[in-house]
This record gives C-alpha cells, structure tokens and sequence, in this order.
C-alpha cells in the first residue's frame, strides 16, 4: 500500500547498499511513504573478499570516502531518510560522509538499517552524531527478515508521521464572525 506521507511533506529516502539489502528497505520506505528514492554513490571498490574488509575497517575507524554528488538537495526537503547497512557493528562509511557533508542540510532526519542481527543502537547513535540531529524514527531490519518487514515498514512510517506532525507548529483559526441579523 502506497501512502503519502503528510500532506505537503517533501520526504526523500537516501541510502548505501553493497549487497542490495539496504536498496530493497529502502525502496520499500520510499514506496510506503511516497518519498523520493536516492542511492549513494561510493566511489570505493567494495565487491570481493578486499572490498569487504575495506569496509569493515573504515566503518570501525569511522573513515570518510569518496562519495558521489547528491542528485536531490536535502535542504529542499522536510525529511530525509537515511539508511545504511552495518558493518563491522558501525555505520557505513558511505553513508558516515553523506550525513557529514549535508549535516546542516537537515530539518528533520530517520534512519534505518540493515543487519545481520546487531549493533542498531550503536548505529543509530553514530548516525546521529554525524548528521548533528536526532531522528524522528528509527528502524532495524534483519537480513533474515527481510522478506516479511512490510509490517515494520509500516510502523515505522506511521511513527515518523507521528513525530513530523508534533513538531508542525499547531494551526490556529480565527473564529469566523457571526452574521447580524
């Protein structure tokens, strides 16, 4: 099922995938919430048994890379969801040099991951740091379960469009006048 998330809420979904696991949440978010969708472009060798533990050593060490020009401004949207697989129990180091580079793009930020079963709330932490602002949601899908997180994808828009709709400043009507007679 399709939604729109918030009426007028400009939404994107920006993430890293080297296996395609992240790319799959990912899509999924970007269908439920109508936002639009935008890989990082790492410029790193990541495939192969040199690729994996390049990425597990920059992830520990938190190393910047070489990362692509975004295609979308994040400073134009209201949202941007981040999403990134754990390596070596850290973020990616892909999506690590995009929250840095646009840190001060962001109005509003969730995340999300994908892991082999932990390290979500380390992550999450690191993420935050690096974006400099504390997520509406966040999410943690287990490559087991990959197949059937439609129900958590779910929540986790509701939650955001939850915590996006408390921090709208209320709207206040003026009273119509009353008609004479």
């Amino acid at each position: 099922m399709q939604r729109r998330l918030l009426m007028n809420t400009r939404v994107l979904v920006v993430y890293f995938s080297r296996t395609g696991h992240t790319h799959q949440v990912a899509a999924a978010i970007a269908n439920e919430v109508g936002a639009d969708l935008e890989p990082i472009l790492d410029r790193t060798r990541r495939m192969g048994v040199f690729g994996y533990l390049r990425s597990g050593f920059e992830a520990a060490f938190q190393r910047h890379v070489d990362i692509g020009a975004a295609e979308h401004d994040p400073a134009t949207y209201d949202l941007v969801i981040v999403g990134t697989p754990i390596w070596n129990l850290a973020v990616s180091s892909p999506v690590l040099s995009y929250l840095q580079r646009h840190r001060d793009a962001f109005r509003a930020v969730a995340f999300f991951c994908t892991c082999g079963g932990m390290g979500a709330e380390r992550v999450f932490a690191q993420m935050a740091r690096a974006a400099g602002a504390k997520p509406a949601a966040t999410l943690a899908v287990r490559e087991a379960d990959l197949g059937r997180a439609e129900v958590d994808i779910e929540r986790f828009a509701t939650s955001i469009e939850t915590a996006v709709e408390l921090t709208r400043p209320p709207i206040i009507r003026r009273n119509e006048p009353h008609a004479r007679s």
